[in-house]
């Protein structure tokens, strides 16, 4: 595998537990390819369960059905559909109406240095899950297709709302999405030329997220996604060997912890998983600065970690 995951989540203070998250290994059946996601509810939990069981399948039919668009947009448009969808089952039955979620969603992807994928090659592999849930490819029966040995790693990263994903680059923090709050000047104004308000840093005085998938609730004339948007910011980054992982985790972590600070108490840490829960622990134990949230963190390591200076 060209990756390791580490995956923990925590109700922590909230009365009930609205985040989900998803990963699927070798994805569109190209050996080493992921995706990794983390979907964070509010109102409740419905549409952050539903993006858990059913994003990565819009992801991979728009992948499917439009090859010939580049990922950035495939990526787009999955949020698109996902959050039409959401429409028509919020307007089938009103449980729905209140229920969104931020997402933050990121595609490993192999690439040949044109960006295609069409020089690689069909390899038999059975592939073996282990008890984190990814998995180890061995031979025996199966098909996939096998990236070239030049292809470049690809990460292609999309969110909508407040969700974040930060990459550790030899050390130094990237983030490789956009926060979406009402507070935010350049949200505010978008939300202000559509008509709507910005109240005690929420929209229409309820959500402080500026972007989300769901939200389909109508207050009489008012329609909430007329403001609340689905469209995500979408960063692309050719991976290299300074890249060590990346941390793919909902606001309850990144309320309480820098960017910089959170790859600093894990860059050490060579095992995925320890280092997902590190980061959980971090956020629902500080002494300081104690998260009052849902805390979901993934952790994906592309390299194993440097050794401590002594």
């Amino acid at each position: 595998m060209s990756y390791r995951i580490g995956i923990y989540a925590a109700q922590g203070l909230r009365n009930t537990m609205e985040d989900t998250h998803a990963f699927v290994v070798d994805f569109d059946s190209i050996h080493g390819q992921g995706y990794f996601a983390v979907f964070d509810g509010h109102g409740n939990k419905r549409v952050s369960e539903w993006c858990g069981a059913n994003f990565h399948k819009i992801l991979l039919d728009t992948m499917q059905n439009s090859p010939s668009l580049p990922p950035n947009d495939i990526m787009k448009d999955a949020f698109r559909k996902a959050d039409e969808k959401l429409e028509e089952i919020s307007e089938n039955d009103s449980a729905w109406c209140d229920s969104g979620s931020t997402a933050v969603v990121a595609f490993l992807r192999y690439e040949d240095e044109n960006g295609s994928q069409k020089s690689f090659e069909t390899s038999t592999v059975k592939r073996i899950p282990d008890s984190l849930g990814s998995s180890i490819s061995v031979p025996g029966t199966g098909v996939l297709k096998e990236p070239t040995p030049k292809a470049r790693r690809v990460l292609y990263c999309a969110n909508a709302g407040d969700a974040r994903a930060v990459l550790c680059r030899n050390g130094t923090a990237t983030r490789l999405t956009q926060d979406h709050k009402a507070t935010d000047e350049t949200e505010k104004a978008r939300i202000r030329g559509a008509g709507g308000i910005v109240l005690r840093g929420r929209v229409m005085g309820a959500l402080a997220v500026s972007r989300s998938l769901g939200d389909h609730i109508r207050y009489e004339k008012i329609k909430m996604k007329d403001y609340v948007i689905g469209e995500p910011y979408v960063s692309r980054t050719v991976l290299n060997e300074e890249d060590e992982f990346c941390i793919i985790a909902c606001d309850g972590l990144w309320d309480v912890i820098t960017d910089q600070q959170a790859i600093e108490l894990i860059r050490y840490q060579d095992d995925a998983q320890k280092a997902s829960e590190a980061l959980v622990n971090f956020a629902l134990q500080n002494e300081y600065l104690l998260s009052r949230d849902n805390v979901t963190v993934m952790v994906v390591r592309f390299a194993a970690a440097p050794k401590a200076a002594a």
